[in-house]
């Protein structure tokens, strides 16, 4: 059997099930009254916690955010062939007014995306002011929560993980127990927010990720749009850090540092 959480108290507990080809079909081995609507950006968190909800049967269709962000195109590309691989619907969902009232530097073209590779601690904190997206992760589970009511799915799978909950506070326990509870009161259907990577570091979903044989080839987990990631972003480096020493190194291509 295998766990996951959709908040501290509240365990989901499924039967993990292939279809034996090397494609996971996301419809099979689907519990009756189990549904998800799955947030995937295409990059390595997102990924693996469609894996694990595939593996469980349960996705019914994927989201993509578009908000202007400067990776936009290499996003959505994997995004779009990372559902594609797990044969899952794609629906993108364009958040046009997020982009232009934002000052992110993962958004703001007059921003340059922090460096994040050689930075001492204070360094990192600053950069990771810089690239948050204030109030983000609300608005997609908001949005997700409108889809997962029309569609009657349960859940809504996200990549939140305990490495970037001590930079990202909504990325946290505390923020998926608060998110919750306002869906109670939100959405008339029982919808949840669930995250199968909530008390994973990095390396754990590397781990988790090889176990389920992710296509790494299609992941991108780079704030930039280049033709490789840059590799010297803060979701670069963490990347960097996690598939070091692993399988999974040589299937990923940095234009720095890897």
């Amino acid at each position: 059997m295998s766990k996951w959480n959709s908040g501290r108290h509240n365990p989901i507990w499924c039967v993990t099930v292939s279809d034996g080809t090397g494609k996971r079909e996301a419809g099979t081995g689907r519990q009756e009254g189990r549904s998800a609507v799955v947030l995937l950006s295409g990059g390595l968190d997102s990924t693996v916690s469609l894996a694990i909800s595939a593996e469980e049967g349960i996705p019914s269709l994927a989201l993509f955010f578009d908000y202007n962000q400067k990776a936009l195109a290499r996003e959505e590309r994997a995004a779009v062939s990372i559902a594609g691989y797990y044969g899952l619907e794609i629906r993108k969902v364009e958040l046009p007014w997020l982009g232009e009232i934002s000052s992110s530097a993962i958004i703001s073209r007059t921003k340059e995306i922090p460096d994040y590779s050689g930075s001492g601690a204070e360094g990192r904190e600053d950069a990771s002011r810089s690239v948050w997206v204030e109030n983000r992760n609300g608005i997609f589970i908001n949005a997700a929560a409108a889809f997962a009511a029309a569609w009657s799915c349960e859940m809504i799978v996200t990549g939140f993980n305990r490495e970037e909950a001590s930079a990202f506070p909504d990325n946290s326990f505390e923020y998926l127990e608060a998110a919750n509870k306002a869906l109670r009161l939100s959405v008339g259907s029982p919808v949840r927010v669930a995250a199968p990577t909530i008390s994973m570091g990095k390396k754990e979903i590397v781990s988790r990720g090889i176990d389920l044989d992710i296509p790494w080839e299609l992941i991108w987990s780079c704030y930039g749009d280049g033709e490789l990631m840059c590799g010297i972003c803060e979701s670069c480096v963490r990347f960097q850090n996690a598939v070091a020493g692993s399988s999974a190194e040589k299937r990923v291509r940095f234009s720095k540092g890897g």
